[in-house]
């Protein structure tokens, strides 16, 4: 994971943080599910609202099955902000066009760099910085879209 996506991470629920560790495994469920020797039913509480999750001794093996350490990475994010950035904005259909419009846009910068990144046919240290901030920037608005949604049906 990115260092600069960690603190972005924080507005995330305990349920996007495991499907974000998986979607970044390129594996399905089963397979991941297969390794941890965990029960398809198992699996699908996990991933439910109902705030089912694996243990914390869980954890290390959930994250070597993935290869990542999204997961740890959200807990430390999580810990680092708690209680200081509670500004969740309530998403009405206007402000949720207008900040799907803006990831949007982010997406086309990111276009654009990879663009140019690749005229050449190389991919240079400083294009691909490049192009990773843009990517972050998109993956930022992203995740605190989702916290604002999540936190909205949280008290829904």
């Amino acid at each position: 994971m990115q260092a600069d996506l960690v603190p972005a991470l924080h507005r995330l629920d305990a349920v996007d943080a495991f499907k974000l560790a998986i979607e970044q495994s390129n594996k399905t469920v089963i397979e991941i599910a297969q390794e941890l020797g965990w029960s398809e039913f198992f699996m699908r509480r996990v991933f439910s609202p109902e705030k089912f999750f694996p243990s914390y001794a869980d954890i290390p093996e959930f994250c070597v099955a993935v290869g990542n350490l999204t997961v740890i990475h959200w807990l430390v994010a999580r810990t680092t902000f708690y209680g200081i950035d509670d500004q969740h904005q309530n998403v009405d259909c206007r402000s949720l066009l207008e900040r799907v419009n803006s990831v949007f846009a982010e997406v086309g910068d990111v276009a654009q760099e990879a663009r140019k990144a690749i005229a050449d046919d190389m991919l240079d240290k400083h294009e691909r910085r490049r192009l990773i901030s843009e990517l972050s920037d998109v993956l930022e608005g992203c995740m605190a879209l989702v916290g604002d949604l999540r936190e909205m049906d949280a008290h829904a």
